[in-house]
């Protein structure tokens, strides 16, 4: 008998593989090495950008001049542009109410994974929450900043540290809900995330830079903490689906990202030789493509995170998808169905 020993082949009774280790379908109790290795490049790759942001925007003049710009511009472009929208910036830079949201998002993704039954996903949840904000809190405190504009030693905000959080608590909460409702989710993600962000610029609390490096690193970090997915963090199997709303929503999130980041980067080219002057032509660009950059970034980040994690925790195949086996009757069970069958005989009879 497959998967049954001894006892069980004299008995008659067949065990069904199980998520823990399944000699039919080994997808059962571990994703494909292919998708820990994508999950592996891409997350190299978000942190590449994410150091690279960090260096073109501190350790440059042209990048310090770049943020000081929409510092200065930002709030009173937009008060102007947009006046019936300048609560949504008061709202989320209140610390009461980011703090509120941070927890409840995060608690939230804990809360639901717990009422999932997903023990060892929470403890995944709880690592990948952990390394990132510290690691981030290290690298914003421990790294200096020079100003170069003024020539002077200022405290270092990179990476934005409300942005860090606020990313975090969104990709907690996508981590841990139930796998039928990560489409919506996703896109509630990257709403809260992108108005966060762009709020932080707008009340000089953080510059562009610092919020695009955040968002950058938290997703790496993120997806590095896919490569150890196993046996209960992965969907049950039975339960598995393609889920087409979810890769046709996360495909789209990455395509137009991709498009976003290359038009905000096209748009710092382009005011480049009107920054060092803070020309005043340049102002409503320098916004248009921080804003660009900073909601386009959130999507490439939980856009990439919903796809790598709908492949390691639903990995589709034959057994993934119908379950284990049913488990065949017993001998004692037979024999009882046999005799009230022949009864049945004996009084139509």
């Amino acid at each position: 008998m497959l998967g049954g020993d001894k006892k069980s082949a004299a008995s008659g009774v067949h065990k069904a593989p199980s998520e823990r280790s399944s000699p039919l379908d080994p997808l059962l109790s571990s994703p494909r090495p292919s998708s820990l290795v994508l999950c592996a490049v891409l997350a190299t790759l978000m942190l590449a950008a994410s150091l690279t942001v960090y260096f073109l925007s501190v350790h440059t003049l042209f990048g310090q001049e770049f943020d000081e710009v929409v510092w200065e511009g930002f709030y009173p472009l937009f008060s102007k542009k947009a006046p019936y929208l300048v609560f949504l910036p008061n709202l989320f830079t209140t610390e009461g109410f980011i703090i509120s949201l941070i927890c409840i998002m995060g608690l939230a993704g804990f809360v639901w994974a717990m009422a999932r039954k997903k023990f060892g996903l929470a403890l995944q949840m709880f690592c990948f929450a952990v390394v990132a904000g510290v690691s981030s809190t290290l690298w914003k405190h421990l790294t200096p900043r020079p100003d170069l504009l003024s020539r002077t030693r200022v405290l270092n905000t990179s990476p934005s540290g409300h942005s860090t959080a606020m990313l975090i608590a969104c990709l907690l909460l996508l981590m841990g809900c139930a796998p039928s409702s990560r489409a919506w989710i996703a896109v509630l993600d990257w709403v809260l995330a992108s108005i966060l962000g762009i709020s932080l610029v707008i009340e000089r609390w953080h510059r562009p830079s610092d919020v695009v490096t955040a968002f950058f690193f938290v997703t790496s970090i993120s997806l590095y903490s896919l490569i150890f997915t196993r046996k209960s963090r992965m969907d049950e199997a039975g339960k598995r689906r393609s889920r087409p709303w979810l890769q046709v929503l996360c495909t789209l999130m990455i395509v137009l990202s991709i498009f976003g980041l290359a038009w905000g980067f096209y748009l710092v080219f382009q005011v480049s030789p009107g920054v060092q002057f803070n020309a005043m032509w340049i102002q409503k660009p320098a916004c248009l493509a921080s804003s660009l950059l900073i909601s386009s970034s959130a999507m490439l980040g939980i856009g990439l995170f919903g796809m790598m994690h709908q492949l390691t925790s639903s990995p589709l195949s034959p057994v993934g998808l119908i379950g284990p086996p049913p488990r065949p009757r017993s001998q004692r069970r037979k024999k009882k169905e046999e005799e009230k069958e022949s009864e049945q005989r004996i009084k139509i009879g």
